[in-house]
């Protein structure tokens, strides 16, 4: 064979060997998982539970006549500012002016029924003692000093019967009196009238009734608060005197600092103001706990019933080993430490062959990330602390400058451990975005 063939033949020889060497990593490339990392550090966390509410002054008083009528003089306005006792309204009196002048008259006259009864009884004393006189004298029989007796301790009863009459009708004239004084509407405490809810000429019903009609709302704006529902998941979390961020829809880009004052002790159904009256079984249905966040030096444009969110920040670390929240992922472990494949482990009864119930009741999940070594995605348990924003503290398992895989989520939910892994194109992800 001359020389320029065996040459010829080594240099296909290199060709094919390349080919081949070059299928095998193409191949071993594909089969790959795309994978973003990040590496683990310090940093400051703070752990808040939001929840929305409403804004309302801490002390306010549904201001109701106590007796039903006309409004016949109405002497504020929704905004006004109100000092205690002084006059918001009048109802109609002429009924009740009606009522107490008869009472009085009757007062009057139970009292000349009273004068005429004494007189009767000073009467009557006097002529049992003349009988006595003339009994004693034999001048008149015995019957005729038992008469006069009878006759004067009826006129003492009849005196104290008109005595308790008198008492009686005083205390009428002193209910009616009452009931005129209530047609003038006073305020109950200093603050500024919030809500109006009658106009001058409606007929209101009185505070006697079951339902008294609300005239209008006085609140002391000084002390103001949000009251919110906490998901029932997050109540272990809150405390009495935790600080909190209140933002209000309506003061954009101001926050307002708070804190928990109230935490209600009973759970609330969600939605229960909607089925109220119904027989809905809510024993499964989601519950609310009622928390109250009192604000400090709330802003003189705060005004009750807007809209606001609370942030009660139940928990601060300052320089602690932390990871995005989505690195931290759920795989299942066997009896020996093993961790199971996410596809075998989401394998239900009867499925994946006969042993599958038994391994499954064997498997234990457990909380971790999957580090970056060799080129491989190795998963690491963690036992993880309080969550922040975006990052969550890893308080054991890995260490600062560990690098870790972040995503994608989708991928993090599949990522077997120890699989092969390369890095995501970052040119890829600046133009996804």
């Amino acid at each position: 064979m001359s020389k320029g063939k065996k040459i010829a033949l080594f240099i296909g020889a290199l060709v094919v060997i390349g080919g081949v060497i070059a299928g095998s990593v193409a191949r071993a490339s594909g089969k790959k998982v795309e994978v973003q990392t990040g590496k683990v550090g310090k940093k400051d966390l703070v752990s808040k539970v939001s929840a929305s509410g409403e804004i309302r002054p801490k002390k306010f008083v549904n201001v109701s006549s106590d007796v039903a009528g006309r409004i016949v003089k109405l002497l504020i306005k929704e905004g006004d500012r109100v000092k205690r006792g002084q006059i918001l309204a009048r109802i109609d009196s002429k009924r009740y002016e009606e009522s107490s002048r008869q009472s009085e008259a009757s007062l009057a006259a139970s009292r000349s029924d009273l004068d005429r009864a004494l007189a009767d009884l000073e009467l009557s004393r006097q002529s049992l003692e003349r009988q006595k006189k003339m009994h004693a004298d034999k001048l008149v029989a015995d019957q005729i000093l038992e008469q006069a007796e009878s006759e004067f301790k009826m006129k003492q009863a009849a005196v104290e019967s008109q005595r308790k009459r008198i008492t009686q009708q005083a205390a009428m004239v002193a209910t009616t009196q009452d009931d005129l004084g209530k047609t003038v509407v006073m305020a109950p405490m200093d603050g500024v009238v919030t809500s109006l809810q009658k106009e001058e000429g409606e007929t209101v019903i009185g505070a006697q009734s079951f339902s008294p009609t609300v005239i209008c709302v006085v609140a002391d704006l000084s002390v103001m608060e949000v009251e919110i529902l906490v998901d029932e998941t997050d109540i272990r979390n809150l405390a009495l005197g935790q600080t909190a961020e209140v933002r209000v829809d309506a003061l954009e880009g101001s926050v307002i600092k708070g804190e928990v004052t109230e935490i209600g002790s009973s759970a609330i159904p969600r939605g229960a103001a909607a089925t109220t009256g119904s027989n809905v079984n809510n024993s499964n249905q989601a519950k609310d706990f009622k928390v109250t966040v009192t604000l400090k030096d709330p802003p003189a444009s705060l005004r009750p019933g807007l809209n606001a969110t609370a942030d009660v920040i139940t928990a601060r670390r300052e320089g602690v080993t932390a990871a995005p929240i989505q690195a931290v992922v759920v795989r299942q472990v066997d009896k020996d430490g093993k961790v199971v494949d996410p596809a075998i482990g989401q394998t239900g009864p009867g499925e994946g062959g006969p042993s599958a119930p038994a391994r499954a009741a064997k498997l234990e999940e457990k909380e971790g990330v999957f580090v970056v070594l060799n080129g491989k995605a190795v998963f690491k348990g963690v036992k993880t602390g309080i969550v922040g924003d975006t990052d969550i503290e890893i308080i054991e398992g890995v260490k600062d400058g560990d690098d870790i895989v972040t995503g994608s989520y989708r991928t993090l939910r599949t990522l077997r451990n120890e699989a092969q892994i390369k890095f995501e194109d970052a040119s890829k992800n600046k133009a996804a975005k």
